[in-house]
């Protein structure tokens, strides 16, 4: 008899592992993410998908920005995306590559590229340069591939990226190739021009820094006029400051240059997945509402119909008492049992639209769907870039406004690169 309660508790465990993460499960690491407090972040990251495709590309990139070495499970995940990778083409987007994971996630472009150019870093921290080169070379064809030019997907940030992990390897030709693709994306940039027309110095150091907090989704109903789509709709919002940086190292400082646009990172999430589960989420979301509207109408129903019959109460009492004074030709009473009526009738309106409020609040709670959205967090909103002609001895970071909040990881590659993250939050 004791190992059916010891099953139904392995099975209640099981189901709670493998529940997806909501917004709520990341509140603590989110904490000390904008304290740039790395090692707590991933030390409180949500259990509920220890080894989904979120889950394992959070971990990896936290710990990059750490300084770790440990890549088993990131390695796993790409050689798994290049089996399960999937080239397709739809209506809006005309071409597209997309992979859908084990647990039902569709990975963006952006996550997938990055996927790649993140475990070829790892491979050079540890300096296997020839598999570095091999993740640059499948990131680099991911993003140059033959697509149509309304189809096709690439960043300016996720070429500086790829750039970053081509001077690791040594390959500076190749980087060449990508801070120009960067300039032609972005041409307003004069700091991504100057990388394309002067290659960073061998004995030099380029510095790549990773910057706020962090998009979140919110939801948006104005986006679509449709009403199930316009309200299933969702769009991304920041709250980095966007602060301007300066390296300082011993007696030298120089002016980082700050890159937006990796908020595209987020919204092409959003793009692709509309596009490739569309109808089946709008399906799920259809019945959501449908059922959201039945319980809160009938829940509003019985709130509204109580208020009525309690103030109908009171107002009766009142009139009672109206009578009784009546009667007794007591014109206190009488007074009495006006103010009750009265009472009675502006408590029931209060009541009616408590209930009221109470029902659409709740039925916007149900259908905002953003506390559920699934992507990879700990993105930045935007990054730093730099490079120093000598190497640097112990640099640190300070904004036009005094210190900042940061974590800078050791110089690697045989073209030093060094990575750092910092928060940048409005409220620290």
């Amino acid at each position: 008899m004791r190992v059916l309660p010891l099953f139904l508790l392995f099975f209640l465990s099981f189901i709670q592992c493998s529940s997806l993460a909501k917004r709520q499960d990341y509140e603590d690491s989110l904490r000390y993410y904008k304290k740039a407090e790395i090692d707590n972040t991933i030390t409180t990251l949500p259990r509920n998908e220890r080894k989904g495709f979120i889950a394992v590309l959070e971990k990896a990139h936290l710990s990059f920005l750490s300084g770790g070495t440990d890549f088993r499970d990131l390695e796993s995940l790409c050689e798994e995306s290049k089996e399960r990778l999937r080239f397709s083409a739809s209506r809006t987007l005309k071409s597209f590559f997309y992979l859908e994971s084990e647990d039902g996630y569709y990975a963006s472009e952006a996550e997938i590229i990055y996927l790649h150019i993140l475990l070829g870093l790892y491979y050079s921290r540890v300096e296997q340069y020839e598999k570095a080169k091999i993740q640059a070379r499948y990131a680099g064809n991911l993003l140059s591939g033959e697509w149509s030019a309304e189809g096709q997907f690439d960043d300016p940030t996720l070429r500086l990226l790829l750039a970053s992990l081509w001077l690791t390897t040594g390959e500076k030709e190749e980087a060449m190739v990508d801070f120009r693709k960067a300039t032609q994306l972005k041409p307003q940039s004069q700091s991504i021009r100057s990388f394309a027309n002067e290659m960073v110095p061998t004995d030099g150091e380029f510095v790549f820094i990773f910057g706020g907090p962090g998009a979140e989704p919110t939801m948006d109903p104005s986006v679509n006029l449709n009403f199930i789509r316009g309200l299933r709709n969702l769009k991304f919002t920041t709250s980095g400051k966007q602060s301007q940086l300066l390296l300082v190292d011993q007696s030298k400082s120089m002016q980082l240059s700050l890159e937006k646009g990796t908020l595209g990172w987020y919204e092409r999430h959003l793009v692709r997945d509309n596009e490739i589960s569309e109808l089946v989420q709008d399906s799920k979301y259809f019945q959501l509402m449908s059922a959201t509207a039945i319980k809160e109408g009938t829940k509003g129903t019985l709130k509204i119909t109580g208020s009525i019959l309690a103030s109908a109460t009171i107002i009766a009492l009142g009139a009672g008492i109206v009578y009784v004074g009546s009667e007794v030709s007591s014109g206190e009473i009488m007074g009495l049992g006006f103010v009750t009526m009265v009472g009675g009738f502006q408590l029931g309106r209060q009541w009616i639209g408590t209930s009221i409020r109470q029902t659409r609040d709740n039925i916007k709670e149900d259908l905002d769907v953003s506390n559920e959205y699934r992507y990879v967090r700990f993105f930045p909103e935007y990054v730093w870039i730099g490079k120093s002609k000598t190497k640097l001895n112990s640099p640190n970071l300070r904004s036009n406004q005094g210190p900042v909040t940061y974590h800078l990881t050791p110089a690697m590659g045989k073209v030093k690169v060094r990575f750092g993250f910092v928060p940048d939050a409005q409220n620290p």
